[in-house]
């Protein structure tokens, strides 16, 4: 079941970050490095206690196994037609619970909080090397919008 997540979901909601953040490093440790326990712990309750974003949580009934951190982001300029965008800041399965449907119910309840705030796209950053992501991204209907390139040095 998806719903949103409460205060007392924030132990679980570490572990899951704690578990992503690690993959990130494992992927591309020249841009991520593994801060101390404790970052995890502030970072989630501050994230928690942000009105602005709003975190969906897969139950599976004996815990989270996943979580969409999510903001609409209203997108007013003058060079630009006006509209909502509903943006995923973070989206993670627990790996052991991968290819179960989960990200697929998450990631719908997710599309549905967008239409329903009137957003008129759902948007994300992913690496390019988190092949996973991507094609699970791609399979979700998702399309590339912007390409951001670098060169090292």
């Amino acid at each position: 079941m998806t719903r949103l997540a409460k205060k007392d979901d924030r132990e679980e909601l570490i572990t899951l970050f704690t578990e992503l953040h690690s993959h990130h490093v494992e992927i591309k440790p020249e841009t991520f490095r593994m801060p101390e326990r404790e970052w995890f712990s502030r970072r989630i309750s501050e994230i928690l206690d942000d009105d602005v974003l709003k975190v969906f949580v897969h139950d599976n009934g004996c815990g989270i196994d996943a979580y969409a951190v999510v903001k609409i982001i209203d997108i007013i300029t003058e060079e630009k037609f006006p509209r909502k965008v509903c943006y995923i800041d973070c989206f993670a399965v627990a790996e052991n619970c991968r290819r179960k449907g989960i990200g697929t119910e998450l990631f719908s309840a997710v599309k549905n909080f967008g239409i329903e705030n009137g957003c008129t796209s759902v948007q994300l950053g992913v690496s390019a090397c988190n092949r996973g992501a991507v094609i699970f991204y791609e399979k979700m209907g998702l399309l590339p919008r912007t390409i951001q390139m670098e060169l090292r040095f």
